[in-house]
């Protein structure tokens, strides 16, 4: 009943003021106002700090903390913020006794393409360099800049990862992948038209949005971390994330995919009222202790 519930209020008071016809301002305070509605973990606290110019979110658990996470927040490159994904950092920091730095990164269409990667990166190197060994997180578009991310430390030579998470990534900015299409009424959160708009002013005329560079389906998966993917099998982006574990059994990573019947776009956000919310916040948290 929950999950109904929590669905229903999705589709009638997120659903159709994210995206067209309203504003980017409007659209992230809105996304601001509701996230109160998932409140976050108890038991952690919160510190703001700046790691290689890159303002922070850091939140901890008040027990032992025992791994580094850096968490990229999701929001479709355009709005979100470390205070709006806390509803899953925070329940992810508890869980996992992990200290989740979020990066509060340049957004488009002010900041569009590689405003927003180059803070994550520049924040990776940074956490590698101050706690040592990390995992890579992140949600949504935020999964598809971790995805990125991961690809172009291991190209360039930087602090690799040592696991990857990623939930409900957006990987192809193509939109092309047929969940888009057939799962456009079912997905309670996303619509095709947002994702397209958010495509143009993220790219921004810099190429096609296939392009490897914004679009890590495409590009090389050797080589990485060992991942964990989420995904519900409800949401638009259900065929991205099976999609990028075939590429990644291709390539030998060693890869888990999840996918969660009945539930919608990054349903982790409501850790405190759903049950299968939890369970999936401690399955990540298993992960990363495996």
């Amino acid at each position: 009943m929950r999950e109904a519930i929590t669905k229903l209020a999705l589709r009638g008071f997120f659903k159709p003021f994210i995206g067209p016809p309203m504003g980017y301002g409007f659209q992230r305070r809105w996304a601001n106002a509701l996230s109160v509605v998932n409140p976050p973990a108890r038991g952690v606290d919160y510190e703001r700090i700046v790691l290689d110019g890159v303002d922070c979110e850091v939140i901890t658990p008040r027990a032992e903390v025992v791994r580094t996470v850096v968490y990229v927040h999701g929001g479709g490159y355009v709005i979100g913020s470390p205070a709006t994904q806390r509803a899953i950092t925070s329940h992810l920091a508890r869980a996992a006794t992990a200290r989740v730095i979020v990066p509060d990164y340049r957004l488009a269409p002010e900041h569009p393409w590689p405003a927003g990667l180059d803070d994550a990166l520049a924040v990776c190197r940074a956490a590698a360099q101050r706690y040592g060994s990390y995992a890579l997180a992140g949600d949504s578009a935020g999964g598809g800049m971790a995805l990125c991310a991961a690809q172009r430390l291991r190209d360039d030579g930087g602090p690799q990862p040592d696991a990857l998470v990623l939930i409900s990534p957006w990987i192809d900015l193509s939109n092309s992948q047929p969940s888009h299409a057939e799962r456009a009424e079912r997905d309670p959160m996303l619509r095709g038209a947002w994702a397209d708009e958010n495509v143009r002013v993220y790219v921004a005329g810099q190429g096609e949005p296939e392009d490897a560079r914004w679009s890590p389906l495409f590009g090389n998966q050797r080589g990485l971390p060992r991942t964990l993917i989420h995904v519900g099998s409800e949401e638009i982006l259900h065929d991205d994330a099976v999609a990028l574990d075939a590429a990644m059994r291709e390539t030998g990573v060693p890869v888990t995919l999840t996918v969660f019947d009945g539930m919608w776009h990054e349903f982790h956000m409501h850790a405190s009222t759903l049950p299968r919310a939890r369970e999936a916040v401690g399955a990540i948290a298993a992960f990363l202790a495996d």
